[in-house]
């Protein structure tokens, strides 16, 4: 699957496609550990898959709260408070959030 494809994806679908493709990987681990596999470059190509997936996913959650911090939703003062109330497309530290507030000078 292209980046373009993967951009392309909504929220539900990412999270969809990561825990398949996560499971997917599990059983060929599993399986080259019984018997070795055929091809074990699909362990290696379906690892990266997952990690290309998961980075689309959090860079979607540092774009909401850098939307947030300038739109001024989001201050050192309530990020706590934001973050246990926002949707973020994915989870998200307090200390993620903070260290975006400082580099937006908020």
């Amino acid at each position: 699957m292209k980046n373009s494809e993967i951009r392309a994806l909504s929220v539900e679908e990412l999270k969809e496609r990561i825990a398949t493709s996560t499971k997917s990987l599990e059983d060929l681990r599993f399986a080259n550990a019984i018997s070795p596999i055929e091809n074990p470059m699909q362990i290696r190509d379906a690892r990266k898959f997952v990690a290309q997936l998961k980075t689309e996913l959090h860079t979607r959650t540092i774009a909401q709260v850098q939307e947030a911090v300038s739109k001024g939703e989001l201050t050192r003062e309530n990020a706590a408070e934001y973050l246990q109330q926002a949707k973020l497309p994915s989870s998200a530290k307090l200390s993620l959030l903070k260290k975006l507030i400082s580099q937006a000078g908020k």
